[in-house]
Parts: C-alpha cells; sequence; structure tokens
C-alpha cells in the first residue's frame, strides 16, 4: 500500500516502533486467547498460577495498543503538516503557468480534504497490524492443540484474504472516480461563492450552475462512493463469512472426517471467534485506509504536476540587481495557450525599460498587456529570447533576485489583510500616511500588523494594494489598470501625484491603461496589437494636457 511506503518514507522510527507495538498488542490478544483456553482446562493449583500470567498478558496488550494510538496520532499530525508543507512549497516553487492550469480548487481539495483524510485514516493503522499480529499467534496456538483445525484455519484466513483483496480493488477503482468528482464539486463551490452576487440576480444561471452541474456532479459523487464502500463493506461480509463456515466445518463436518478431540474443537471454535471479532475490527478500518491511499495517490499527482522548472537561489534581503540602470528584452517571446488549443504569441519583443522612467503600456483588450507584465516580472519566464538586467542574463538561477525588483498590483491582485513581511522600519507609521493620503483612514485602521477590515469596494481594496506597494519600496512598479476602478478624484491624484513622486524617488514605472486623458504623463507610450509592439512614441504634453 503506497500509504505505508509513505509513512516510511516520512517517519520510519516513529511508525515501525508504533507498529511494533501494535503486534505487541495482537500477539498479546492471541496470548490471552490461548491463555483463556489453557485455564479453562485446568484446575486447582495450576489454574492459579496462570493468574499472574493473565494479568500480564492484559497489561502488556493494553499498554502496547496506547502506546500504538499515541505515535500514529502523533505521527498522523505530523504528516499532515509536512504534506501541506510539501505541496504549499510545490505550489510556490512551481511556474505560474503550471499553477493556473491546476486551478485553485483543485489545489484547495488536495490541501483541506485529502490530507486531513489521510490524518484521520492513519490512527486505524493499528487495527491491522495488531490484527495480523493476533492471527499468526492464535494459529500457532492452534498448530499445538490440533494441527487439522490449524490447517483450516489458515486456508480459511487466506480464503478470507483473498476475498477481501479481489473485492477491494474495485473498491478502490470507484473511490478514485469520486475522488475526481470531489474536484468538480470544488469548482462548483467556487463559482458558487465567488459568484453569488451574480448568481442572486440571475435565477436561470442560478439553477443551471447551483441546481443542475452542482447536483450532476453531487450525484455522481454520491454514486460513486456508495458503490465503492458498499465494495469494501460486501469485501468485509465476505471475509467474515469465510470464518463463519469455518466454524460451522469444526461444528458439523469436521469431526465426521477426523477424529477429532472435543478439546481441540473448543479451542478452535473459541480461537476463531475472537478471530472474527479481530478481524471485522480490522476491515472497518479497511474502506478509510482505501480512502487515504486514493487521497495520497492524487497528492502525489498534484506534487508531479507542480514540477518546479529548475532550481531557484532565494533572494537575499538586499536583492543582487538593486543598483540597476536598465532590462532589456532580446528577442523576447511567450505562447499563450487558449482554451480550444489556440495560441496567443507575445513577441518577439527587442525592448529596454530604463530606471526613472515613466511607461505607459496601451492597447485594446487581449492584446497581449498583461503578459507583457508577467514576463517583465519573471512570473511567466521567457520561451525564447532572454531577458538582460545591465549585461546580465536573468536566468534560474538568478530569477528569484530579479523578481525582488518588482512590486506590482495586477488587475487579479490579491489582497493580504495585513503588513506581513513588509519592511520593518516604521512600518505602522508609514502605513498610517498612506491610509491618510490614500483617504482610508476613516475606513481601515491597522493594529498588530493587520487591517481592520478588507471588506471595501473594489476601488478602495485597490488602494489598499497600493499601500502595500508603497510600503515595499521595490525599484520597480508595475500596475495593471489601477485606476479602472477609481473615482474621478483618484484617477487625478493617481496619476498626477502617486506616479510623479515614484518617478521622483528614481523608480521604474509600468502603467497599463486605458486612460488617454493622462497619457500626457508618460516618458514613453507603448501601443500593443496582437502581442506585438506597433507603436512607440513621445507623448505631445500640451496637446494632450489640452484635451477635455
Amino acid at each position: 500500500m503506497g500509504l505505508f511506503t509513505y509513512l516510511l518514507r516520512a517517519s520510519r522510527g516513529a511508525f515501525l516502533l508504533a507498529v511494533a507495538m501494535s503486534v505487541v498488542s495482537g500477539a498479546s490478544g492471541g496470548a490471552f486467547v490461548a491463555l483463556v483456553d489453557t485455564a479453562l482446562r485446568q484446575t486447582g493449583g495450576l489454574r492459579a498460577s496462570l493468574a499472574w500470567v493473565y494479568v500480564a498478558i492484559c497489561l502488556t496488550a493494553i499498554a502496547a495498543r496506547f502506546v500504538s494510538q499515541v505515535l500514529l496520532y502523533r505521527l498522523s499530525q505530523g504528516v499532515i503538516y509536512r504534506l501541506r508543507r510539501a505541496l504549499i512549497d510545490r505550489v510556490l516553487d512551481a511556474p505560474l503557468r503550471v499553477v493556473e492550469k491546476t486551478g485553485t480548487p483543485r489545489l484547495y481539495s488536495a490541501l483541506a480534504d485529502d490530507i486531513a483524510l489521510i490524518g484521520s485514516a492513519l490512527p486505524g493503522l493499528p487495527a491491522v497490524c495488531s490484527g495480523a499480529a493476533f492471527v499468526v499467534v492464535a494459529v500457532t496456538y492452534m498448530a499445538i492443540v490440533s494441527p487439522v483445525v490449524a490447517v483450516a484455519t489458515t486456508a480459511a484466513v487466506v480464503a478470507a484474504i483473498a476475498s477481501y483483496r479481489l473485492f477491494a480493488v474495485y473498491g478502490l477503482r470507484y473511490l478514485g472516480l469520486a475522488r475526481k468528482d470531489q474536484d468538480r464539486l470544488f469548482e462548483h463551490f467556487r463559482a458558487i461563492t465567488d459568484g453569488i452576487k451574480e448568481l442572486k440576480l440571475n435565477r436561470r444561471r442560478r439553477e443551471a450552475i447551483a441546481g443542475e452541474q452542482l447536483d450532476a456532479s453531487a450525484e455522481s459523487y454520491r454514486q460513486h462512493s456508495f458503490v465503492g464502500l458498499s465494495v469494501f463493506e460486501g469485501a468485509t461480509g465476505s471475509g467474515s463469512a469465510v470464518l463463519y463456515v469455518l466454524i460451522g466445518l469444526l461444528l458439523f463436518v469436521l469431526p465426521r472426517i477426523f477424529a477429532l478431540p472435543q478439546q481441540a474443537l473448543t479451542a478452535g471454535i473459541l480461537v476463531l471467534l475472537f478471530m472474527v471479532a479481530s478481524l471485522q475490527g480490522v476491515l472497518t478500518v479497511i474502506p478509510p485506509l482505501g480512502r487515504a491511499s486514493v487521497a495520497l495517490r492524487n497528492i502525489e499527482e498534484r506534487m508531479r504536476s507542480l514540477e518546479p522548472e529548475g532550481p531557484e537561489e532565494p533572494a537575499g534581503d538586499r536583492p543582487a540587481f538593486e543598483d540597476w540602470e536598465a532590462i532589456q528584452f532580446r528577442g523576447v517571446s511567450h505562447v499563450y495557450p487558449g482554451p480550444k488549443g489556440e495560441q496567443f504569441v507575445l513577441g518577439p519583443l527587442d525592448f529596454e525599460f530604463r530606471r526613472g522612467e515613466l511607461l505607459f503600456v496601451v492597447g485594446a483588450n487581449g492584446s497581449g498587456k498583461t503578459t507583457l507584465a508577467k514576463v517583465l516580472t519573471s512570473l511567466y519566464p521567457p520561451e525564447a529570447g532572454a531577458i538582460w538586467i545591465d549585461g546580465t542574463e536573468v536566468t534560474r538561477e538568478n530569477r528569484d533576485e530579479y523578481r525582488q525588483l518588482f512590486s506590482a498590483v495586477f488587475g487579479d491582485f490579491f489582497l493580504f489583510d495585513g503588513l506581513f513581511g513588509l519592511p520593518v522600519a516604521d512600518r505602522a507609521a508609514k502605513a498610517q500616511h498612506y491610509l491618510a493620503r490614500l483617504q482610508l483612514d476613516h475606513k481601515v485602521t491597522i493594529a498588530d500588523d493587520r487591517f481592520s477590515t478588507t471588506a471595501l469596494s473594489q476601488g478602495q481594496r485597490k488602494r489598499l494594494a497600493l499601500l502595500a506597494a508603497y510600503l515595499e519600496d521595490r525599484s520597480f512598479y508595475v500596475f495593471d489598470e489601477w485606476a479602472a476602478d477609481q473615482d474621478p478624484l483618484f484617477k487625478e491624484f493617481f496619476y498626477d501625484e502617486l506616479l510623479a513622486e515614484l518617478k521622483g524617488r528614481n523608480k521604474a514605472v509600468v502603467v497599463i491603461s486605458h486612460d488617454d486623458r493622462y497619457f500626457h504623463f508618460a516618458d514613453r507610450l507603448v501601443r500593443f496589437e496582437d502581442g506585438q509592439i506597433i507603436q512607440q512614441e513621445v507623448p505631445d504634453v500640451q496637446a494632450m494636457a489640452a484635451r477635455p
């Protein structure tokens, strides 16, 4: 089972100790049955002498089970942390394009559900190990009492295991299908939570998405889970049925074929009754372990799909390129795959970005402006050509250093709820200053580096994102349609004051914009069409400023 292999890799010592304690517990259970049978056949002082052995076996079984469970509980929490940490690190290290292709619902499903499922199933492992040890000790004892009964018991156990595995193959197959259905359910859940306003305003769309599509996925998940778990339950029943058949044989058939003493039959039936109870306990934890194996397989698939493109050296506190003067595109191009196999190609571009320059990038929607921003910031590494910074090529080895030059507010930005990770010096005072400048101090307060609220209008949320960008104090700023959700007063403030201030601090600034009435603030204007630069110009400041 892949789960056992993973546990051996993740925490060999603790896992093996937990297994050993489980085996001791199961073996003590087998010895307990043997002792009970022996005591029932003894009389007088000899039976009394077995009392201390009985106490020792009981204490050993209880203590071993306790130690095993505690170890597995601790191990399960460690596994949950390590799996989540590994998956999060893989997301952070993977190329942005790969993360976007995988999709948030699938990643969240793996982080939230799959890992929790594995953690909750692990404490059931001792039952499997102790059950196996119980069977071995019990059969060994039966071999001493009656070799015939021991052989019959061994054959029955083998038949029960074979029957169970036959069922389990199909059960795991259906549980795997249910796991794929779950990914679709998470996609529906995200559509409902993110699109709640639109769904409330459109009943037909609500019925289609939150009704038909969601119900279809939920029904498929229900059916596959039902069949998978039912098959496992059938496997449990088949294993128990084999042992019940053996008990029937011992009671009604074997005594007629073999000269079995009553003592051997009694011992055999006693052992089998305990064995049935033990195996039923084992078989009840197998379905959760099966689902955990499916979940682990899914997580491993997610990790393989998020393979990092190559080693990237983490940037230090002071980026290596901090004193840069120019960034050059030399034949840079990037292919953006469409949903139907079509391709959008950015470039090839030969272009230079200069420090202290205010550059406006303009063009129609879909012309490649945002893709340019992601390539510039190396979120999308170029697929052809190269980016050079002051004579040094940006490669895998220095890409993280290069990215530390940038602070960006993208059109699909994410607003964090605090100032964590931003420069520490006078952070609170600076944040309060910018809150006032951005006219947010009456809406938002900052305590313990956390915003009092982010439940704001889109324009106000963008202002908070701009505040965080200011506090980063990077040498290159990228704003993707930042002013699109601002009122005229803040558009004027952004273009006339904030951008001028950044330029005055020798920052490079790229502004993606449709606000043609503010183009005269740019040092250069670059027009894009179909992924190509079709025009570069220095704006006519007087003519543009005179426009209404």
